[in-house]
């Protein structure tokens, strides 16, 4: 069972004991907490490594060397302990606002629900990828987002998946050679199938809506033909492309219900900046063209 999704309020508090914070960057060399750390290991034919972290205040770290200088361990526990006072690493950027409360909420419900590893290539070198979670003793969780080269291995869960595409954007330049044998993420899902409306008969579905305010409650909508005809393109057309953040907003959301022609309920579709609401956080979402 899920670790739950708290609203906003509660997990900023939660994600305050959970990941403390330092005044100054300048002194994450000697003091860093780190939560997400990605590293890229070749020894078949060279002698090579590098490695990409972000620490709890979003500092983002990168170092590129020969492995028997770096000297990087092969435990997650030593490569934390690496990772948290190295003089290697060298600060190349820093998240910030809400960019890093997303990424610190995907971490905070981050689950292993991947499989056994299994080979996949010949001298590839190894890619793997860890979210690190903290318990009120600061002792420290590695969970498993990915791994790609000579082994495979793929977290399912959709916040494992996001936190993996999510390192690979930021450190492009840690990278498996071993092109397009690691995992495969996310796949897009038809809105209609994610949200339980499959096979059924688009044109005669009934749309109610209203916007959640925080201080007056839920405000009725007036549904126009256009607005009803977005909906319909949107459930046929849309897709979820993969998961946004983990957090729950109490107010500022606009909810569409579905229900049949007989007015029973069938789902709803609740859209906040763009994201698509559910019980476990948001998604990205895209309405294709129809033509």
């Amino acid at each position: 069972m899920r670790r739950g999704i708290c609203l906003l309020a509660v997990m900023l508090l939660l994600l305050s004991v959970h990941w403390g914070g330092r005044a100054e960057p300048e002194d994450a060399a000697a003091s860093r907490q780190i939560i997400l750390y990605t590293y890229y290991r070749q020894m078949g034919w060279g002698d090579r490594v590098q490695i990409g972290c972000v620490d709890a205040d979003g500092c983002l770290w990168l170092t590129t060397g020969h492995d028997s200088t770096l000297k990087w361990p092969y435990k997650t526990e030593e490569q934390l302990e690496y990772l948290q006072s190295s003089s290697e690493m060298e600060l190349i950027g820093q998240l910030k606002g809400k960019e890093l409360f997303d990424l610190k909420s995907l971490i905070f419900s981050t689950e292993d629900q991947g499989h056994a590893s299994y080979p996949a290539a010949n001298d590839a070198g190894t890619e793997c990828s860890y979210a690190v979670l903290y318990d009120r003793e600061n002792n420290a969780q590695c969970i498993l987002l990915g791994m790609s080269g000579d082994d495979c291995f793929e977290n399912f869960d959709p916040d494992a998946q996001a936190l993996y595409r999510y390192l690979r954007q930021i450190f492009p330049q840690v990278t498996c050679y071993g092109g397009n044998i690691g995992p495969v993420g996310f796949q897009p899902v038809p809105i209609r199938v994610f949200c339980g409306l499959e096979g059924l008969d688009l044109d005669s579905l009934v749309i109610s809506g209203f916007f959640v305010d925080c201080e007056a409650g839920p405000c009725k909508l007036n549904i126009s033909e256009e607005d009803r005809l977005y909906l319909l393109r949107l459930i046929q057309y849309g897709k979820v492309t993969g998961k946004a953040n983990a957090t729950m907003v109490t107010g500022g959301t606009t909810c569409y219900d579905v229900s049949d022609p007989s007015g029973g309920f069938l789902a709803s579709l609740e859209l906040y900046q763009g994201l698509l609401v559910r019980s476990d956080g948001m998604y990205f979402i895209i309405a294709e063209p129809t033509g």
